[in-house]
């Protein structure tokens, strides 16, 4: 690893919220990656296995159109964004990711909640299912309705 691949990786682990754009050169076999898309408001995520191919969840017109497991190369992955690295506090060895990712390969069990491309590859890289952009989707909504009932509340309590 060069001094400057270190540099990116502690900047990395430093500041996940930011992470720093990465080439092909920059991955290893078992890598989450994303990319935010720009004509959408999320991230798609996948699984790097080596030599320039993902297995992510991919669909015939807009990803998210009949989605199954599939595995693409990198520039089909990325379509034009910019390739970022999960960082994961505990991750299972790259050849059990890669494993797992295979094993997925043509399953059509996408979920948007329950099990979408960011669940796959977290799955993948930790065992476990978890979804940042749902989480985090879901506490935005939470927080809207909190915000009408209070609204509610306060303009039932003030017309009496």
């Amino acid at each position: 690893m060069t001094q400057d691949n270190v540099q990116r990786f502690i900047s990395m682990k430093s500041n996940r919220l930011q992470p720093v754009p990465l080439s092909e050169t920059d991955l290893l076999p078992g890598d989450h990656i994303f990319v935010k898309r720009s004509s959408r408001m999320y991230k798609h995520h996948g699984i790097y296995i080596g030599h320039g191919k993902v297995i992510h969840f991919s669909g015939s017109i807009r990803e998210k159109i009949d989605p199954l497991v599939r595995q693409t190369d990198l520039s089909t992955f990325l379509k034009g964004g910019i390739l970022q690295k999960r960082i994961h506090d505990k991750i299972l060895p790259a050849s059990e990711t890669i494993r797992i990712a295979k094993e997925q390969l043509r399953k059509r069990n996408f979920s948007v909640i329950w099990n979408n491309c960011e669940h796959f590859a977290t799955y993948c890289a930790t065992g476990k299912k978890k979804s940042r952009q749902v989480k985090h989707g879901l506490y935005g909504l939470s927080a809207v309705a909190a915000g009408i009932l209070i609204l509610a509340l306060t303009g039932a309590v003030l017309h009496r």
